[in-house]
């Protein structure tokens, strides 16, 4: 029986041309699927050797019962079943028996794999028989002095127990000569070995044979041929550099093949962006020093003329007119023709296309030399618009926690409206910037139909949800602890709660805070605080007890602006009890007979106005953040004790830089007065500066209006006391430039500038600069002026903030450096 067996299994293979097909496959390389599931790793791995069943030969177009896997040790059945296509239940089909042979040897963990096909009585049983590569036993190298065996297994992506694929070995020793060649060993070699163990047929030692040589050093880059580009300017633009004596730093001086087949293209580039559309760079010499350590790079150029642009025109399928569609192109005759400003125009041209439904539309340039003038071009521009395209169907990947609907309804899109590039991308950025995904791509996925597209919104969430526990010193705030828990993203729903606790010497918190940007669905969004906060001012301490609702709505949608929710606006109704009493920060112990220390309900009414372009309201990068607010305080019309109107303007710039700095800009204004003839504007509602949170370099709000005071009427020999009262405007100014210091570990350092102050009542706003002044005792009316630098450490219970300011004009008692420690985000 067992002889019948194999002859039908034979018989089979021979049919369908199989004997032999696993070494034919070797040989091709067949291409790698994605990897299965392995089984953990094991010193000992039986092999799965169910019996063979018995009958005949199956036969093309009979039914399956059952597929079967023999012979595997370590990788699941599961794993290689899903790679057959033949199912139980299917009629056995001989071409599709191939196939599926084909598709299990280019997992690449096989060195051979069969087939047998049974008839019983319940059917065919399909059994593909298998014989594993060896597992790998140990990962050893020689030959490597320069690079540590730790530099190299990051690089190597081979684990111990895996089953030895030769793809993967090749991949290794790819790498490892890849980090030699960063590293200047652009000679070194890379072989292997694999050693079966002894006594042992299904375990392998994988060893690389490394063959380091000298380090070799980029000694000169000569460019030839360049006569109106001089060779600084285009070596500039390279990333092969010639090696220096700081090179050990800069890695100037190492070779990389790609790198430098890169460089060729750069040059192309950086001449077509010149205006050189002829510019050749023929194939370079690369030259060996005889002791093999240096190498000696030569580029011979051949630049041809620089090009003007004499017209430009239009033809093909225009939706405007040419005169309209030549202005998106931006040149002008007689300018040179600049490669990259003419791709910038073609793109406007196509977007404006894109925009319109033509999600295919391509515009192809020719510049054409004129007879009278070769170095004068006319440009000619073809315009093929293909078939309108319609939006299919959208789909929303990668979100494993949030809801379909929190990213959909950011959406400007929808499926059935024309295609639009523009609304692709506005929509993209407004899901970036809900800030709880890493990365949002869309991509447009191709149909059966050319005038439809999908659309395949790929989202990377990050985690939203934070608990954190933190303890510090503070050079003003002495014994900090921090304690909050928040989630960004509550279930998914895009609502956001958290709850925050702060102690330290000079305040105590604790907020609630709830809320909800699309309010039962709609473009409402509704925002509830219930706080306590105690706090302690330079001479005076504030206990409030009280809560916020704010309902808010995006202004821009609602006047149909095509800024759309970038512009809102804002309704909060404010109702606290607010406790004040002298003392404070510096225990000036103050008479509280002053009408300023009257505290009391505030119940109050704020209206304000947002413009918000930031492309993170977290880590912003470039945008804008504006605000104009007014709140009203009123006996008559809140019922309010305290009564008092202010107004505050706030305006933040932030422009990306060169090597990931960002330029910050700030501007606050404020101006506060009391509506009753009876009682002025109280004293905690008035404005403070210094400190880290306006002007840094000065102790926390010791800016501003203050008078000398007799002190506490305990100690009648105290003298007189300088008292921080606050003034009734304030005007401050920052910049600043923030730049990564350790990026993985979100390590930040920056320089700053902050201008500003606070004015008292009846005294106007001034322009005038604390270094203009000739007169010191002015000072305090001017702009005060510092300038400082600090570290940024977004840590695991915060971001912390370390900052060091300098006053570049001080009074008397004020100091010359001051250093502040605080748990707050920069603005």
């Amino acid at each position: 029986m067992v002889d019948g067996k194999l002859r039908a299994a034979l018989l089979l293979c021979a049919l369908v041309g199989l004997i032999g097909m696993p070494t034919a496959l070797h040989a091709q390389g067949m291409p790698q699927l994605e990897r299965p599931e392995i089984l953990d790793s094991a010193p000992v791995a039986p092999r799965q050797t169910a019996q063979l069943p018995s009958g005949e030969a199956g036969t093309e177009g009979q039914d399956i019962a059952e597929v079967r896997v023999q012979g595997n040790r370590r990788v699941e059945a599961a794993s290689i079943l899903d790679r057959a296509r033949q199912r139980a239940g299917m009629a056995l089909s001989r071409e599709q028996v191939s196939e599926d042979i084909r598709r299990i040897f280019a997992l690449g963990y096989f060195d051979d794999v069969r087939v047998d096909a049974t008839a019983t009585d319940q059917g065919v049983v399909l059994t593909y028989i298998v014989d594993e590569k060896p597992a790998i036993d140990a990962i050893r190298y020689r030959g490597n002095d320069a690079v540590s065996t730790e530099d190299i297994e990051e690089v190597v992506e081979l684990q111990r127990f895996a089953i030895a694929n030769f793809a993967d070995i090749n991949r290794s020793a790819t790498a490892i000569q890849e980090l030699y060649r960063e590293k200047g060993h652009y000679l070194a070699e890379v072989d292997y070995e694999i050693d079966s163990v002894e006594g042992r047929e299904d375990l392998a030692v994988v060893t690389f044979e490394i063959r380091e040589y000298s380090r070799v050093r980029v000694k000169r880059v000569t460019i030839l041929g360049n006569s109106e580009i001089e060779d600084a300017e285009l070596k500039n633009i390279m990333a092969t550099r010639e090696g220096h004596w700081l090179s050990f730093l800069t890695k100037f001086g190492n070779f990389r093949e790609q790198d430098f087949q890169d460089d060729l293209q750069r040059l192309v580039l950086y001449y077509y962006h010149n205006g050189y559309l002829q510019v050749q760079v023929d194939e370079p010499t690369i030259r060996l020093s005889r002791d093999k350590r240096d190498l000696y790079l030569t580029i011979r150029i051949d630049e041809g003329v620089q090009h003007y642009l004499n017209e430009v025109n239009i033809q093909g399928d225009l939706l405007a007119d040419e005169e309209q569609l030549r202005e998106m192109i931006e040149l002008e005759s007689d300018d040179v023709l600049l490669w990259g400003d003419m791709q910038m125009g073609i793109q406007r041209i196509q977007r404006f296309y894109q925009d319109a439904g033509y999600a295919n539309a391509r515009v192809l340039p020719q510049p054409i030399p004129t007879q009278e003038d070769p170095s004068r071009v006319n440009l000619a521009l073809t315009i093929t618009q293909g078939p309108l395209v319609s939006i299919g169907r959208i789909e929303v990947v990668g979100n494993i926690k949030t809801r379909d609907k929190v990213v959909r309804r950011e959406l400007v899109i929808e499926e059935g409206q024309l295609y639009s590039a523009s609304a692709i991308e506005q929509s993209r950025a407004r899901v970036e910037r809900l800030g709880y995904f890493e990365q949002v791509t869309v991509t447009s996925q191709p149909t059966s139909s050319p005038d439809v597209v999908d659309l395949r919104i790929e989202i990377k969430e990050r985690p939203t949800g934070t608990f954190q526990i933190g303890a510090g010193l503070s050079s003003q705030e002495s014994f900090i602890f921090q304690g909050q828990v928040s989630q960004e993203n509550l279930l998914g729903r895009g609502q956001s709660l958290a709850l925050s606790i702060q102690a330290s010497g000079i305040r105590r918190l604790f907020n609630l805070r709830f809320s909800e940007p699309w309010l039962l669905g709609s473009r409402w969004q509704f925002a509830v605080d219930l706080y306590n906060f105690d706090y302690l001012y330079q001479d005076f301490s504030r206990v409030s007890t009280g809560g916020n609702l704010t309902f808010g709505y995006p202004l821009g949608e609602l006047l149909g602006l095509e800024i759309g929710d970038a512009l809102s606006t804002s309704l909060t109704y404010k109702l606290e009890d607010v406790q004040v009493e002298p003392g404070g920060y510096s225990g000036t112990n103050v008479q509280p007979a002053s009408p300023l220390f009257t505290g009391g309900l505030t119940s109050s009414v704020r209206l304000g106005a947002y413009l918000d372009t930031r492309d993170n309201r977290i880590f912003p990068r470039r945008g804008m953040y504006h605000s104009a607010r007014v709140e009203v305080a009123d006996g008559t019309l809140t019922a309010s004790e305290n009564e008092f109107i202010k107004y505050d303007l706030d305006a933040r710039f932030y422009f990306p830089l060169f090597w990931n700095m960002v330029l910050r800009l700030n501007g606050n204004l404020g101006f506060v007065t009391s509506t009753s003839s009876e009682r002025p504007v109280p004293i905690f509602e008035r404005y403070f500066a210094g400190g880290p949170d306006t002007i840094r370099g000065f102790d926390r709000y010791t800016l501003g209006p203050s008078r000398r005071v007799p002190g506490s009427s305990d100690d009648p020999s105290g003298g007189l006391s300088e008292f921080h009262y606050g003034g009734n405007k304030r005007l401050v100014l920052t910049a600043e430039v923030e730049f990564p210091i350790l990026a993985a570990g979100n390590v930040t350092g920056v320089v700053f500038t902050d201008v500003g102050n606070a004015f008292d009542d009846g005294t106007p706003f001034t322009l005038k600069l604390d270094l203009m002044s000739d007169d010191a005792n002015r000072y305090a009316d001017a702009l005060r002026t510092t300038v400082g630098f600090g570290v940024r450490w977004f840590s695991p219970i915060g971001p912390l903030r370390f900052e060091w300011g300098v006053p570049l004009q001080k009074l008397s008692g004020e100091k010359p450096l001051v250093f502040d420690f605080s748990i707050q985000n920069a603005f």
